[in-house]
């Protein structure tokens, strides 16, 4: 459980626990809330209709994702992460490319180290930054995306829920004439709760997800905004207090900045 975001733990479990006790005030009507054909209907249909709009493979992969969402994402870089760009950076401000690429042979980040491998090899400012840009606008696109299959799901599972619903009705109201107001109450109550797990899957998972995956997107660019600032000051031999200063400033500058807003921060 380390690591585990706690309000996505108390999103989900409060949820779940309020939805355990609004059944248990009914003990007496407990089985009413489980209809496996109805929960097939919901999540099958669910799944099958964001495959037709989207490729299966896109599809697999949120539901994958789905586990990490869990985590936490830290919104600027680690202590870890600047100590390694600062060390490079004084290594690189005074010629010593042995050193450097020692220090860049240690860094985990992907982002950081493919910046900085392209500083050691001595590519131009431009190039520099055109790749870091594009590989921003990358994971960019690609999340947006498996947000909108997130909020895809959101929309078909409550219509799929009232599919099974009608589905229900239709076959109570087949049988009207031989039933009694029992029964009848019993298969109105059996094809009503289809709708009740699509509102719960889209409102109390679903929704949620989506919002905070676009959330942990834009930390996320965040994180490798900071980077790519920090690495522009390394090509320029910027001193490491220097590049230091620059990148506390950065975050207390795009900490209260909408997601849209920061790319105009960083250096073209």
């Amino acid at each position: 459980m380390k690591g585990l975001r706690q309000s996505t733990i108390i999103g989900l479990g409060g949820g779940l626990l309020l939805l355990l006790g609004m059944m248990i005030m009914s003990p007496e009507h407990f089985g009413a809330f489980f209809n496996l054909p109805g929960l097939l209907v919901v999540v099958g249909g669910t799944l099958l209709a964001t495959i037709v709009s989207r490729p299966i493979a896109d599809v697999v992969a949120v539901l994958r994702l789905l586990p990490e969402l869990l985590h936490d994402q830290p919104a600027q870089p680690s202590a870890a992460e600047v100590g390694q760009l600062l060390r490079f950076a004084e290594a690189f401000r005074l010629g010593n490319l042995r050193a450097a690429e020692r220090e860049l042979a240690a860094i985990d980040n992907a982002f950081l180290f493919a910046g900085l491998r392209m500083i050691v090899d001595g590519c131009q400012l431009q190039d520099l930054s055109k790749s870091l840009q594009w590989r921003m606008s990358g994971l960019r696109t690609r999340e947006n995306g498996q947000a909108h299959i997130l909020r895809t799901l959101a929309v078909f599972a409550p219509a799929f829920g009232m599919l099974g619903t009608l589905f229900g009705l239709v076959h109570m109201l087949s049988g009207l004439g031989d039933s009694g107001l029992d029964e009848i109450g019993s298969s109105m109550a059996f094809a009503m709760i289809t709708t009740l797990y699509g509102i719960v899957a889209s409102n109390m998972f679903f929704k949620p997800l989506a919002i905070k995956l676009e959330r942990r997107t834009h930390q996320r660019l965040l994180h490798m905004g900071m980077l790519m600032e920090g690495m522009l000051l390394a090509y320029e031999k910027r001193h490491p207090t220097l590049i230091r200063e620059t990148l506390e400033a950065f975050e207390l500058h795009t900490a209260a900045q909408p997601a849209p807003q920061y790319l105009s921060l960083v250096r073209a």
